[in-house]
């Protein structure tokens, strides 16, 4: 690990060096934990995040937790970033995996707990989303109770937990006395118990909770054994997500008897089985994802009951994750593979993509994809609307337009499930306009630049003027000391970031900056760059 250096440096965006408010600006880093890290994303779905969201650590590892700085200054960021990982001094393995649990919580909002295991080096990302309990999103209840104190693990008394009578479908649990409570590694869970409860019915905006998007992409029947094929739930009555801990910070994953779940349901929910609504004596099939596992699992069918106006799903499990009611549908694991002949191979923005019915020209699915030389994208886990399709290709860009309604490049007519590759000539498109960045490092007379003393990542970002709706432009790496990128375009006015702890702070800034050239430089004048 590099030690901290303190730098000095003059700062200068394209033809700004005068007016610029970085100049004489002091900057300590050190290089940021490339390995075994997890990026967490907190958000609230409803609002802004809350002011005293408070993050802890638990679990068996929780000790060997550290920011990518090597530290245990835990702070998210404005933007509800918080980037830890393992201690450089520990190197994770399948024979000694690291496991730990995040917690994270503020007053009116349910808590969340999550289990994190490293059982290698490689990166991990999780977005974890806040629930005020008192303004919850759309068609989502939120509820957070304590369970007393559970002798050895075991239940002492029944207990009932409900999302309460906020819409106009809850849900609500059920747990037996005597039921042992269990971790992933089948210890016992003892002391008292967080509950977070969460139920999502199938109103407004609700799919966009549902775990992985909907899409199973190896699910396994109620023994464990794989299904032969993906599937989707276009049609689902609702959801409920249940987790349960300790202060320890372990999470139960089994129950010796299983708990019953009653779901209410939306009577305007479609059945594809029957083309009507929901009624009582409807099977309806139930699914469950463990997050743990990552795993879809077909967990049977319920029969739809009515108790007085409410029509409800009950359901006795036995393990705890996330329980969905719907009903699947087949997907293609695999499509078309399209392989792109252009004039560029370092094009850093997506264009605009279609795939349609080739027999009615109806559009099915629509994407931004890279499309530089030799460069490929396959259709995969998509619904099977169409026997037939053929794929388009539009010069549009999410960055700064183009035409989205005129194609340059339209395949043959294709079979929708055939894993065949397909050569699309986009060569039509110019290369468009692009922008350098670059340190410029100025070393004095008989010195050279060190590159091992500049930072290990440098990141910018950039926004629309006052907008603060931040993207990546470039990611630097050394010993590299430019980058290219075609996001943004000369003439134009931009606000500027840049951070170099990996995206945790951005302590450099330049807003309003007009982009004079097509060169934004970074000038360094410091001997410690240079040797």
């Amino acid at each position: 690990m590099k030690k901290i250096l303190i730098l000095s440096i003059i700062v200068l965006l394209g033809f700004w060096a005068c007016q610029s408010p970085l100049e004489g600006f002091e900057l300590g880093f050190k290089d940021p934990i490339e390995k075994a890290k997890i990026e967490i994303h907190f958000y609230n779905p409803s609002g802004s995040l809350p002011t005293d969201l408070k993050i802890s650590f638990a679990g068996p590892d929780s000790n060997l937790v550290v920011t990518n700085l090597n530290t245990k200054k835990f702070k998210v960021s404005p933007e509800g970033l918080l980037i830890v990982a393992v201690s450089p001094d520990v190197i994770p393995s399948s024979d000694k995996p690291v496991k730990f649990t995040i917690v994270a919580d503020a007053s009116g909002f349910t808590k969340s707990t999550r289990m994190v295991v490293f059982t290698n080096q490689s990166n991990q990302g999780v977005w974890i989303p806040m629930f005020n309990e008192n303004n919850p999103p759309a068609g989502v209840s939120s509820k957070e109770v304590t369970i007393p104190n559970t002798q050895g693990g075991v239940l002492s008394a029944n207990q009932i937990i409900s999302t309460g009578t906020q819409k106009p479908e809850n849900a609500s649990l059920v747990l037996v006395a005597g039921t042992q409570l269990t971790d992933i590694e089948n210890k016992p869970v003892a002391g008292n118990l967080n509950v977070s409860i969460q139920h999502f019915d199938n109103r407004g905006a609700t799919r966009g909770f549902l775990p992985t998007g909907g899409i199973a992409t190896n699910p396994v029947d109620v023994n464990g054994k794989s299904l032969a094929n993906p599937f989707d739930l276009p049609n689902f009555a609702g959801f409920v997500s249940v987790v349960m801990s300790n202060a320890q910070g372990q999470i139960v994953k089994q129950l010796s008897k299983p708990l019953e779940l009653s779901l209410e349901l939306n009577p305007a929910t479609y059945n594809p089985r029957t083309k009507t609504n929901i009624k009582a004596g409807d099977m309806l099939p139930i699914f469950s994802f463990d997050i743990d596992k990552y795993q879809w699992k077909a967990e049977g069918e319920s029969k739809i009951i009515q108790e007085g106006s409410k029509l409800i799903a009950k359901l006795n499990i036995s393990h705890l994750t996330d329980w969905i009611a719907g009903w699947d549908r087949e997907i293609c694991r695999q499509g078309p593979t399209f392989v792109f002949k252009s004039n560029f191979n370092d094009v850093d923005m997506g264009y605009y993509c279609q795939v349609v019915n080739s027999r009615t020209n109806q559009l099915l699915h629509e994407f931004f994809t890279g499309i530089g030389n030799g460069w490929v994208f396959t259709l995969s886990y998509l619904a099977k609307d169409a026997d037939y399709i053929q794929f388009k290709v539009f010069n549009y860009n999410g960055y700064w337009g183009g035409n989205s309604s005129n194609p340059i490049a339209v395949t043959k007519e294709l079979e929708f499930c055939n894993p065949q590759s397909v050569e699309v000539d986009v060569r039509s498109i110019p290369t468009p306009p692009s922008v350098e960045v670059a340190f410029d490092i100025v070393c004095s007379s008989g010195k050279t630049v060190d590159v091992d003393a500049l930072p290990a990542t440098f990141k910018i970002q950039y926004s629309e003027v006052g907008k603060n709706n931040w993207q990546d432009l470039i990611e630097m790496r050394r010993p590299n000391t430019t980058a290219r990128t075609y996001k943004v375009r000369e003439k134009n006015t931009y606000d500027f970031r840049a951070s170099t702890d990996g995206g945790v702070t951005w302590p450099y800034k330049q807003l309003n900056k007009y982009l004079e050239s097509t060169r934004i430089s970074y000038r360094i004048e410091d001997k410690g760059f240079c040797k």
